[in-house]
């Protein structure tokens, strides 16, 4: 190949490699929230918000490349297939992970019956 078209392909994918990181870094510190985090609650939601916003646009425009390619007799790739349905099982797999682990932190924070009554 040519210098030229490697630049090209370069040139092409780098938006979309460049969404993903800043997806990723905006996502990062969710793997692992405690009650510390408490003290920085809207800047959390609003990363939070950000990062699975950038991924499900990024979900979104991968689905329209495989349903839809550009040109009609051209071909989409597997690889292309499989790594849409890898994202988005991956996707799905952490919105429900963090539901889950919102859900615990409420509960574990929030303050028992027998305690008010008394």
């Amino acid at each position: 190949m040519e210098l030229s078209k490697i630049k090209e392909k370069i040139i092409v994918h780098l938006p979309g490699i460049i969404a993903f990181l800043a997806g990723l870094w905006l996502l990062f510190p969710f793997i692992k929230i405690d009650q510390s985090d408490y003290a920085q609650g809207k800047i959390i939601v609003y990363r939070l918000a950000f990062g699975l916003m950038i991924m499900i646009i990024m979900l979104g425009k991968m689905g329209f490349d495989v349903f839809f390619p550009q040109g009609i007799a051209r071909k989409v790739s597997s690889l292309k297939s499989v790594l849409f349905l890898i994202f988005g099982i991956l996707i799905l797999a952490f919105v429900v992970y963090i539901i889950i682990q919102a859900g615990s932190m409420f509960m574990s924070s929030y303050p028992q019956t027998t305690d008010l009554s008394q």
